[in-house]
C-alpha cells in the first residue's frame, strides 16, 4: 500500500477569537475532501490577550490532528511562522493566515505545482482589500526593496505559500535571529513559481498589521537582504567631500579674481546643521546593522514555548 504524503499547515494566531471557529470549520472541511494526502495542522498561538488559546485548546481536544504551540509572548507573524516550521513533519508545508483571506482552494493548485517539481509555490495577490494607503505602501516597499536587492523579491508575493520539506528544514537550520522569511525562502534558491489569487475580506475582526508593524517588517526586509544603505552612507560621504571641495575652489576663485569674500555666519551655520543632519542619519543606518550584530552575539532563542498540545517536540 502506497504511503500518503503528509502536508503540514502552519497558521499563526494572534487575537483571532472571532475567526478561530470559522478557521477550524473551514480547515476541517477542506482536509476531509482530500483523499490523496495526510494533513497536520500546527496552530501557533502568538501570545494572544483574548480567548484565542482557550478556543484552540477546545478544538484540539476533539481533534488530535490539531497541534497547538503556545508561545510565551507575541513575536510577530514571521516569528509565529518560524516557530510552527520547527514543529512541522510534513513532506511539504503550507502557510495560511488565521483570517482566511487567502482562499484554501488555491492550496490544491499549490500542491499540483509542488508535484510538478516546484519546491516553493507562493501566492501572488491580484486584488487587495486593504485601504488605499496600505496598497500604496506595499507598492512602494516592493519597488524599493527590489531596487536595493536587484529584483530578488517577486512583486505582490504573500506569506501564503507552500514550501517543500528541504526548504523549511534549510530555514530551520539557520541561526540568525531577525529572520525575514519571505526573503530567506527565496534566498534558498530552490525552484519556485507564483500563483495569482484574489485576497478576500476578513469575515470578522480587524487586521493586526498596523502601520508600525508593516514598517518594522519592511525595515527588517531591507536591512536583512541589502548592503545598499551602508553603501549609500559611503556615497553620501564622498559626495559631500566633492561638493565641499568644489565650493572651496569657488570661494577661492571669487576672492582672488573678483575680490569678493565668502558669505557670512548664517551660511556657515546652515552648512554645519546640514552636515550634522547627514552625519546622524548615517550613524542611524550603521547603528541598525550594529544592533542586528548585537542580537546575533547575544544568542538568545528566537521564541520561547509556553505550552504544547498534541505535539511534544521540535521536528
Amino acid at each position: 500500500m502506497k504511503v500518503k504524503k503528509l502536508i503540514s499547515f502552519v497558521i499563526p494566531v494572534y487575537n483571532e477569537e472571532l475567526t478561530v471557529p470559522h478557521l477550524i470549520t473551514t480547515l476541517t472541511s477542506f482536509i476531509k475532501k482530500q483523499k490523496k494526502y495526510e494533513f497536520e495542522v500546527i496552530l501557533v498561538e502568538n501570545g494572544s490577550t483574548d480567548t484565542s488559546f482557550s478556543l484552540l485548546k477546545k478544538y484540539a481536544k476533539k481533534n488530535k490532528s490539531l497541534k497547538i504551540v503556545q508561545l510565551a509572548k507575541n513575536i510577530g507573524c514571521d516569528g509565529g511562522i518560524e516557530a510552527g516550521m520547527q514543529f512541522a513533519r510534513g513532506d511539504a508545508l503550507v502557510v495560511v493566515m488565521a483570517d482566511l483571506q487567502e482562499p484554501l482552494e488555491i492550496v490544491n493548485k499549490f500542491i499540483e505545482k509542488w508535484e510538478d517539481g516546484f519546491e516553493i509555490v507562493y501566492g501572488i495577490v491580484k486584488k487587495r482589500t486593504a485601504g488605499f494607503i496600505r496598497n500604496i505602501s506595499s507598492l512602494i516597499f516592493y519597488k524599493l526593496i527590489n531596487i536595493l536587492t536587484r529584483n530578488m523579491f517577486p512583486e505582490n508575493a504573500s506569506d501564503f505559500r507552500l514550501i517543500d520539506k528541504k526548504v523549511y528544514l534549510t530555514i530551520n537550520s539557520l541561526t540568525e535571529k531577525n529572520k525575514y522569511l519571505r526573503g530567506l525562502i527565496i534566498w534558498t534558491g530552490f525552484k519556485s513559481i507564483g500563483i495569482p489569487f484574489d485576497r478576500k475580506n476578513r469575515i470578522a475582526g480587524e487586521s493586526k498589521a498596523n502601520t508600525t508593524t508593516v514598517l518594522k517588517v519592511a525595515v527588517n526586509g531591507i536591512f536583512s537582504f541589502s548592503y545598499a544603505p551602508l553603501r549609500f552612507v559611503s556615497f553620501l560621504g564622498i559626495s559631500i567631500t566633492l561638493i565641499s571641495f568644489i565650493m572651496m575652489i569657488g570661494y577661492i576663485y571669487l576672492f582672488f579674481v573678483h575680490g569678493r569674500e565668502a558669505p557670512g555666519v548664517m551660511t556657515i551655520i546652515m552648512l554645519i546643521l546640514f552636515l550634522f543632519g547627514l552625519l546622524f542619519f548615517s550613524l542611524g543606518i550603521i547603528s541598525e546593522y550594529m544592533a542586528r550584530i548585537y542580537d546575533e552575539v547575544k544568542g538568545r532563542p528566537s521564541f520561547l514555548v509556553k505550552r504544547l498540545i498534541n505535539t511534544s517536540q521540535h521536528s
